[in-house]
């Protein structure tokens, strides 16, 4: 849609990624992922190979802020974080920008 080219690659060791959201050790995760069939986790993959329907879908939220999408923004009482969406079957990409409140509004007033 873009004229662009996309590579992808699977960061499965916590030493890099830092975040405890990957499991909890180097070799715990490659013997995971062997159990998925994923022989080599150091492969990188291509876009075709990522994406190789007639009808793709792709959704991404700014965790960092970087040249495309704002990272996520923390204020009192929310965030704020920025997405996009891209669709094929639409030819539309989409930024979508949501606020995420932590606690209930005390009342809303629609007028």
């Amino acid at each position: 849609m873009f004229g662009r080219h996309f590579q992808g690659q699977l960061i499965y060791d916590p030493a890099i990624v830092k975040t405890g959201l990957i499991g909890e050790s180097r070799e715990a995760n490659i013997e995971r992922l062997s159990s998925m069939g994923i022989t080599d986790p150091d492969r990188v993959y291509e876009a075709e190979e990522l994406a190789s329907g007639q009808t793709v879908l792709f959704a991404g939220c700014g965790i960092t802020s970087g040249t495309l999408m704002e990272g996520v923004r923390f204020f009192k009482g929310g965030s704020r974080t920025q997405s996009l969406v891209i669709s094929n079957q639409s030819k539309t990409a989409r930024f979508v920008d949501t606020i995420h409140m932590a606690a209930q509004p005390k009342s809303v007033h629609l007028r």
